[in-house]
């Protein structure tokens, strides 16, 4: 299965492209071998007939005058012989050219008529040279045609082809009515042995044209579902992206108009949310807001402060948990973002603080996002580099199609069964849950929600020198 390609198109163009080269190729065999068997027949009862009409008139002439006319029709591509020896050895070749041919010969020669066929690997003899003959005059034409071509002076290429086909040349012993053998050879003609090239052209170009068009069907059944994928994906970074047309193959409208239906559902749920969001922040703030009055006129300081504290903890705790359940949430609108310009940020506020945060590498042009979004989950990511990692560090990798920033602290990290535990909500490694110990646990949860929010990813990692390294990727 690896080795099939990974895409629906590929490996469709891959299954009918590949049946249709099977099928183009048994076809094409299929039709040679008709063709073969047509052209045998053709020429096998051509040269019977002439055989036949050779052997007849030679049992009516006496033996000079039969050397005379063998010699006249000794010539390519029927080689003629009366010195051969009848020969006894019996060959079982069961050939379909040798049943055929044998078959139309004894039509032609008659049931009484002794014969034998054989299919041989040599090839005669040429015959002898004509004489030369002298120039008479300057008026004799210099560039005269060169002789006849004999069938043992063709190309190699010829004799391979006769070879992959398993055919040479026919041998037929005859005997005349007085016990003289007479032997005939007969070259098949390159017609027969040669490739079609013609027609072996034209089967290649309906394939290709077939493979052409089966490729261009396959994209068009396919481009729904590269569509349909698309959306899907642009759907977790802008809930409110256009829907889709409702265009095409019934099958195709079915699933544009589900997946339109599903993104009217979502963008009302995510406003029901909100909407509730809204009514919980305003629920929750207005007691806090009254006890921090009440808290104000008591008498006893330390209590005041007691309670305070605990106002300030119960108030954090809302605002970070009504923000985590907004991360995924689009209301504010994606701009392009000099992320140098926002990493530079990050570094004055930790000069601020009394700590350094170098930056390797460099932002080679401006990244679409939400610019707030994005600054708490870098901040979320960077405080906790400091706060648990004493130091940190952060290196960006700038590709065509995606941005990557990794932040790396030098601390003793954590163990690899927590890496993934850790962006649970209200997850902490440490068992206290007070503010120096950092928080309610929902800053990697937050950030996370914000990094998938931009189609992006956020993973933890041990870095092999010591260290935690938080990677952000996030798409152009």
């Amino acid at each position: 299965m690896h080795l099939l390609p990974p895409s629906l198109f590929g490996r469709l163009t891959l299954f009918l492209t590949g049946g249709l080269i099977v099928t183009q190729l048994l076809s094409t065999t299929i039709l040679l071998q008709d063709r073969d068997q047509a052209l045998y027949h053709a020429i096998g009862g051509h040269v019977a007939q002439r055989i036949a009409a050779i052997v007849n008139l030679l049992d009516t002439l006496d033996e000079t005058e039969r050397r005379q006319l063998a010699a006249a029709l000794d010539l390519p591509p029927t080689r003629l012989s009366l010195d051969q020896p009848w020969s006894d050895e019996s060959v079982a070749d069961e050939r379909y050219q040798t049943v055929l041919f044998r078959t139309l010969l004894r039509r032609q020669l008659g049931v009484d008529r002794p014969f034998r066929v054989e299919i041989t690997d040599d090839l005669p003899p040429p015959p002898p040279p004509p004489p030369q003959v002298e120039r008479l005059s300057r008026f004799d034409p210099v560039d005269a045609p060169p002789p006849r071509r004999s069938a043992s002076d063709r190309p190699h290429h010829w004799r391979r082809h006769a070879m992959m086909l398993g055919l040479r040349n026919f041998v037929v012993q005859v005997r005349l009515i007085d016990g003289m053998t007479v032997t005939f050879q007969q070259i098949l003609p390159e017609e027969v042995i040669a490739w079609p090239i013609r027609l072996l052209l034209i089967l290649l170009i309906l394939s290709i044209s077939i493979a052409v068009l089966a490729a261009l069907a396959v994209r068009a059944l396919t481009r729904p579902l590269s569509v349909l994928a698309d959306a899907a994906t642009e759907l977790g970074c802008d809930i409110r992206r256009p829907p889709l047309t409702e265009a095409g193959p019934l099958e195709v409208q079915r699933a544009a108009q589900a997946f339109n239906i599903m993104q009217e559902r979502l963008i009302r749920y995510i406003e029901d949310r909100s909407r509730i969001l809204a009514a919980v922040s305003h629920d929750l703030k207005t007691p806090i807001t009254r006890l921090r009055l009440r808290t104000e006129l008591l008498e006893d300081g330390s209590l005041q402060e007691k309670f305070q504290a605990d106002l300030d903890d119960m108030q954090h705790m809302v605002q970070t948990s009504l923000d985590f359940l907004q991360g995924g949430e689009d209301s504010e609108p994606m701009v392009p973002v000099d992320i140098n310009a926002l990493l530079d940020c990050l570094r004055e506020e930790a000069e601020d603080t009394g700590q350094e945060l170098p930056i390797d590498g460099t932002v080679r042009q401006p990244l679409r996002c939400r610019p707030l979004a994005l600054k708490r989950c870098l901040t979320n990511l960077v405080d906790n580099a400091l706060k648990y990692g004493k130091n940190a560090e952060v290196r960006v990798a700038d590709r065509p199609h995606r941005l990557t920033l990794i932040i790396r602290d030098h601390g003793a990290g954590i163990p690899n069964t927590e890496l993934e535990r850790v962006f649970e909500p209200f997850y902490r490694l440490e068992s206290s849950r007070s503010r120096d110990t950092g928080g309610t646990g929902l800053g990697l949860s937050i950030a996370r929600n914000i990094a998938r929010a931009h189609g992006g990813e956020l993973i933890l990692r041990n870095h092999p020198m010591g260290g935690l390294e938080a990677v952000l990727e996030l798409p152009r």
